[in-house]
């Protein structure tokens, strides 16, 4: 009996052959190894880590171009980064390439070989800013003459203090921004070798920096407001404006209808201040402000503008004369010319009344008188600023004063004699007592900026209540405002 081919050799007993979905994963697992191993080479010759492994320390920008830097210039950007880096600041550096263009035509020479061609950048981060000048004079320390061009900059976490160091240069820029720096009021401080800028926390603390500015080897530089955008900057390094105009600038800064103000200057040039106001309205309210500001200092030039124009003028102090007065010579509301050099009004030498007060169509008018007892002519312009006291005793809430003139229009000047007087007219549209009985019984009138505040009593109260708009003119001779007999 001839016995029966030998059956095919099967799997060790207690084995099972390996399913088809378990080959298929293990399929699958290989080309994801072979894909993420295809993927990590490509991530290491086009991102920012493996420019740093390349460069010896620095990330490489260099546009589209996969190109890495000269030996020379990644050592030296390794040197600063060994030499500043640990205790003293966290420091980045980067190798920039300045011209990113590629070699055209075959056998042209590379821009990037060239050490010239790149610019090493260190970034020096600081735990606090009283660390900042050791660690300028660390980075200063360790910049060596080339390759190429140099980009130091040294600054704080919030990057509140911050200095752009010149290479070959010392610390003493750092040490000056630091001191700065601690001045109260003082938010922020950057200088650079060429412009240097310091942020206060408002108006009031800009005096200070100046202060703390002055008499420093700075350069030119700008101190900010930001509260108010105020700013007051330098022309020349180490010279500002007069006290003076930094303090209108100040006091400008806060005015209705004004969201910026640029005060420049500083021997040998002289100030000049910028307002920029909401509209057209405002400027002109604000440009009668400014033209009856007294000034003692030397000539400041102002411009107030909105999109639609710009009203300028000139405040000069009293001792100006002819061209260099402001206006001087200019025809006043009588239709004559104001003589050069007679000083401006003062509020301490103007008696204020109340001329008139009348209604009409639903309009209501009040007229001011004031006279001036002075013993020498004098310039009186401008528009009044008014504040209404209420049966209550208190002011009247939200109210708003705008001047009444057509834009451009500018306040004449009124030339007053000793015992000669002016009218402003205020008005405003009649309001309704049943909803807010509490009217106004007392107008208060400032004549000029900076005179006193002066209470008058109307002969009757006064409609204008809680959001009342009151429109009021510039002071000018009688021209019909009253009766003859009024």
């Amino acid at each position: 009996m001839t016995a029966a081919p030998d059956a095919p050799a099967g799997p060790p007993p207690g084995t099972l052959p390996p399913p088809a979905a378990e080959r298929g994963r293990l399929a699958v697992a290989a080309v994801v190894v072979l894909v993420v191993a295809v993927l990590g080479a490509l991530a290491l010759r086009t991102t920012p880590l493996r420019a740093v492994l390349d460069a010896g320390g620095c990330t490489v920008l260099a546009g589209e171009r996969d190109v890495r830097p000269p030996e020379v210039v990644r050592g030296a950007a390794a040197r600063v980064h060994e030499a500043v880096g640990g205790a003293t600041a966290t420091v980045t550096t980067t190798c920039r390439l300045v011209d990113t263009t590629a070699p055209t035509g075959l056998g042209a020479p590379d821009p990037a070989a060239d050490p010239a061609a790149w610019e090493v950048g260190v970034d020096a981060e600081v735990g606090g800013i009283d660390a900042l000048p050791v660690a300028a004079e660390a980075v200063l320390g360790a910049v060596t003459a080339g390759p190429g061009a140099w980009r130091l900059d040294v600054h704080d976490a919030a990057r509140t203090l911050a200095v752009a160091l010149a290479p070959g240069g010392d610390a003493d820029l750092a040490v000056d921004a630091l001191a700065v720096r601690r001045v109260p009021g003082v938010d922020e401080v950057w200088f650079g070798p060429e412009a240097g800028r310091v942020v206060v926390a408002g108006g009031e603390a800009v005096a200070d920096a100046l202060a703390a500015v002055a008499g420093r080897d700075l350069p030119v530089t700008t101190v900010e407001a930001l509260d108010h955008w105020l700013e007051v900057a330098q022309v020349h390094p180490g010279a500002w404006p007069d006290a003076e105009a930094v303090a209108l600038a100040v006091d400008v800064a806060a005015w209705e209808g004004v969201w910026r103000v640029v005060l420049r200057g500083g021997e040998p040039a002289s100030p000049d201040l910028t307002v920029h106001a909401d509209d057209d309205a405002h400027r002109s309210h604000v440009a009668s402000r400014l033209a009856s500001t007294l000034r003692t200092g030397p000539p400041l030039g102002y411009h107030v503008t909105t999109d639609t124009g710009t009203l300028d003028g000139v405040l000069a102090g009293p001792d100006a004369a002819g061209a260099d007065a402001p206006d001087a010579g200019a025809p006043d509301a009588s239709g004559e010319a104001a003589p050069a050099g007679v000083p401006a009004c003062t509020g301490d030498g103007l008696r204020l009344e109340v001329a008139a007060v009348d209604a009409a169509l639903g309009a209501r008018f009040l007229v001011l008188r004031a006279t001036w007892t002075g013993a020498a002519p004098c310039v009186l312009s401008g528009v009044p600023t008014l504040a209404f006291t209420r049966e209550s005793g208190t002011r009247t809430p939200d109210l708003t004063q705008l001047p009444d003139l057509v834009a451009p229009d500018v306040p004449p000047q009124v030339v007053l004699g000793p015992g000669a007087a002016a009218l402003a007219q205020v008005r405003w549209r009649a309001m309704s007592t049943s909803q807010d009985p509490d009217v106004a019984v007392v107008v208060t009138v400032r004549a000029v900026r900076d005179g006193p505040a002066v209470d008058l009593v109307p002969p009757v109260t006064l409609d204008v209540l809680a959001g009342a708009t009151v429109e009021v003119g510039p002071w000018r001779f009688d021209e019909g405002l009253l009766d003859p007999d009024g």
